[in-house]
């Protein structure tokens, strides 16, 4: 995709905050930009389809929701194992990262669960594998930042952590 125009900019900056919860948001969206609606459809698809936009789903506090999660880092010796692992990482739905990285620790990833013994379950279960040596639960002592915007139109105010 060639650079972004105005409108695509636009786009970007009003999907990531303050999405409507209605049963047209995206004909409520269009409105505010004084669009059709199918022609919004149609930038967030090409956005969506260049990469410009890599997920588009909503974001839950999940600790207001009664749930818990932590960071988990795996150590795994051998790394041709690491895409066996990591598969198994993904299949879980509460696994919400994983990645790969170049250190002792090689494999990390986030989970966010309905309960602790859950979390428990699922560390347990992955450091039992075979490939893993080691296996670390870090949880969050402090939460440090819970959300972050990327502004898209210049002079709108974003980046914003908390």
């Amino acid at each position: 995709m060639s650079a972004l125009d105005a409108l695509d900019a636009r786009v970007l900056d009003m999907v990531q905050t303050g999405f409507p919860v209605c049963e047209r948001p995206f004909a409520e969206l269009a409105g505010e930009l004084e669009i059709d609606e199918d022609e919004l459809l149609e930038r967030v698809r090409k956005l969506k389809e260049s990469g410009v936009i890599r997920r588009f789903g909503a974001v839950f506090d999940s600790r207001r929701l009664g749930y818990v999660s932590t960071l988990v880092g795996v150590k795994i010796p051998d790394p041709a194992h690491l895409p066996a692992v990591a598969a198994a990482v993904n299949a879980y739905p509460e696994v919400t990262h994983n990645y790969q990285r170049l250190n002792e620790y090689n494999l990390w990833f986030t989970l966010i669960a309905a309960g602790q013994e859950r979390i428990e379950e699922i560390i347990a279960t992955i450091g039992n594998m075979p490939q893993v040596e080691t296996i670390r639960n870090l949880p969050a002592l402090r939460l440090f930042k819970i959300k972050a915007d990327f502004k898209a139109v210049a002079g709108r105010s974003g980046g914003d952590a908390k």
